[in-house]
């Protein structure tokens, strides 16, 4: 007389680990597709975020917008100006309109490189080859920031002025704001 068999067979076994197996690599590359869309949001909402911030300053500041034209933002190329003017105490104030610009421009170049945000010395708060460019013509402003993504994909900036702002690749993100800002606002 057979016993009934119970239990698996090392072949049911094998299968089972199999499918599970193909199924958690599965959930590991979803995974790291999402890690790196949100890499790629949270460049675009900063780049959105610094473009709206130099306008911004613009406008309080209206009588000097050719002053704040320039394609090397994030160059380092603004040194700290001689006088600073922030609400901070170490401020010295007032400040005319054009120490204000000079501050401006010194403060988004930081942002823009990350140069405002180190850890043990080591700049750790800009994306990667992130440039900033302001073009402004009468009233019209136009701020373009760009920056290099993880994945090849298109150039993010041809076909517009954008081209002209950092190094065309197939890895440049690009976020651009144009507006009109009163002079004698």
């Amino acid at each position: 007389m057979n016993k009934p068999q119970s239990g698996f067979t090392l072949i049911e076994v094998m299968i089972a680990a199999l499918v599970l197996s193909i199924g958690l690599l599965g959930v590991f590359q979803l995974h790291l597709v999402a890690k790196r869309s949100t890499y790629e949001s949270f460049n675009y909402a900063q780049a959105h975020a610094l473009a709206t911030d130099i306008v911004e300053r613009m406008r309080v500041n209206p009588s000097q917008l050719a002053g704040y034209a320039s394609r090397a933002y994030g160059q380092q190329t603004f040194a700290a100006p001689q006088k600073l003017c922030s609400g901070s105490a170490v401020a010295q104030s007032p400040c005319n309109a054009s120490e204000m610009m000079a501050w401006d421009r010194h403060i988004w170049e930081r942002m823009l490189t990350g140069d405002d945000e180190r850890v043990d010395g080591r700049v750790v708060g800009g994306a990667t080859d992130r440039r900033g460019c302001i073009t402004t013509s009468g009233e019209d402003v136009e701020v373009v920031v760009v920056w290099r993504g993880m994945d090849e994909t298109s150039d993010g900036a041809v076909g517009s002025t954008a081209a002209q702002c950092g190094e065309g690749n197939a890895r440049r993100r690009s976020v651009r704001i144009v507006t009109k800002i009163a002079a004698n606002a």
